[in-house]
């Protein structure tokens, strides 16, 4: 389907430079390619399959394009082979940075720490806010959680930091920490987990000390020209979660402490993981990934009873996410829905920074490409969510031909 001429014209102005926060790392437009888990290392390091991802991704148009899940530390990864950033790591990444820059983009990386939610056999100890039942990594021994001490926060804050930094130094534009999906920092946030009777515990102002208290420690790390972004939720999607009036009090404290931008999502793995995907549930592949037998019966018996399925909408975080635009100035890049001119229209209309996309260009790399030249006014990516399933046979992809 292509647009209707005064659509091109009012598209362009999604393609022009902008500059993150207050630095000075500009983008080529508005774009981002959201950090979704791209299962492309061997052994923790990125392959090559993972620099031609992004590569693709920088020639297709986007702005910056997000490396997604990169572990503080070994201890930090959701299973053991998960990629971690260490000095074996940071040699394709840098390549991959080099590559990226080449072909017109800018490339940042999701840093991340998954807490409860775990089956990484080599991590020394699973911490949590709390002490949590962990039914991710039960079936592989690890049916609990420790509650993190005073020391453990400072380490994890370390961890982040020197991360951050190690990033910057190879030629990285930018970072996102991960506040949301009921990883580590956001089970801080989320009375669901966090349980604590402490100053970490409570109200919205304890349970966001810690995450905030990181966060700072990074942006103070790296200095003002390499942008700290923050990937939080809107609420976690569920009765007595972290709540949309929790995430104004945290986006208010992000600006406070000079965060170079949010970028607003939604959903908890462990809970309700459809929240931020929206459409079909792809089962039956999920069921076949499992890495046992116990995992496989478990998901056949459970997964229709326990895995909610939430319909696609068009922009469907923008009710919730325009309370935040109306309560803090800083940089928001909206996330959740968009995968046509006028939903790209409509989210730079509401006063959105920019746009974070991640099926439309997993669909298609040209995609951002075929919408400015008019070729092309809506993804053709139908929402089946099998792309999550190829996660883990070899690396994310689309199943469709990007024609149809």
């Amino acid at each position: 389907m292509q647009p209707k001429p005064n659509t091109i014209n009012q598209i362009n102005k999604a393609f022009i430079k902008r500059s993150i926060g207050s630095s000075q790392v500009v983008l080529e437009n508005v774009f981002i390619k959201s950090a979704t888990f791209e299962g492309m290392y061997s052994a923790g390091i990125p392959t090559q399959k993972l620099i031609d991802h992004h590569v693709d991704l920088a020639k297709g148009g986007v702005g910056m394009t997000t490396i997604s899940y990169g572990a503080v530390s070994a201890d930090a990864r959701t299973f053991d082979s998960q990629m971690y950033i260490h000095k074996d790591s940071l040699v394709p990444l840098k390549l991959l940075a080099e590559k990226v820059h080449a072909a017109g983009a800018k490339v940042s990386i999701q840093l991340t720490h998954c807490g409860y939610f775990s089956k990484n056999k080599t991590a020394r100890k699973i911490l949590a806010p709390s002490k949590l039942f962990n039914a991710y990594g039960f079936l592989s021994g690890m049916g609990f959680s420790e509650a993190m001490t005073l020391k453990d926060m400072e380490l994890v804050i370390n961890d982040f930091v020197k991360a951050a930094i190690s990033l910057k130094t190879i030629g990285f534009d930018a970072v996102e920490i991960h506040m949301g999906h009921g990883y580590l920092l956001s089970q801080f946030l989320s009375p669901l987990t966090n349980k604590r009777k402490d100053e970490f515990g409570g109200s919205i102002e304890n349970r966001s000390r810690f995450p905030l208290q990181l966060v700072q420690r990074v942006v103070t790390a790296v200095g003002e020209n390499f942008p700290v972004l923050v990937k939080l939720n809107l609420s976690d999607g569920f009765k007595n979660g972290f709540s949309l009036e929790d995430c104004v009090y945290v986006s208010k404290q992000l600006e406070k402490i000079n965060c170079a931008a949010i970028v607003l999502s939604g959903g908890f793995t462990s809970k309700t993981p459809f929240y931020l995907m929206r459409g079909k549930i792809p089962l039956k592949g999920m069921i076949q990934n499992g890495s046992s037998w116990a995992e496989k019966i478990t998901m056949a018996v459970f997964g229709p009873f326990i895995i909610k399925e939430y319909k696609f909408e068009p922009n469907f975080f923008l009710d919730q996410a325009l309370k935040v635009r109306k309560a803090v100035n800083l940089d928001l890049v909206y996330l959740g829905g968009v995968d046509s001119v006028d939903g790209m229209l409509q989210i730079l209309e509401k006063g959105f920074n920019f746009i974070a996309l991640a099926r439309p260009l997993i669909h298609d790399p040209s995609f951002l490409h075929k919408i400015r030249s008019g070729n092309l006014s809506k993804s053709l990516c139908n929402r089946c969510n099998e792309c999550i399933v190829e996660m883990d046979r070899g690396g994310v992809k689309c199943v469709l031909d990007s024609a149809g």
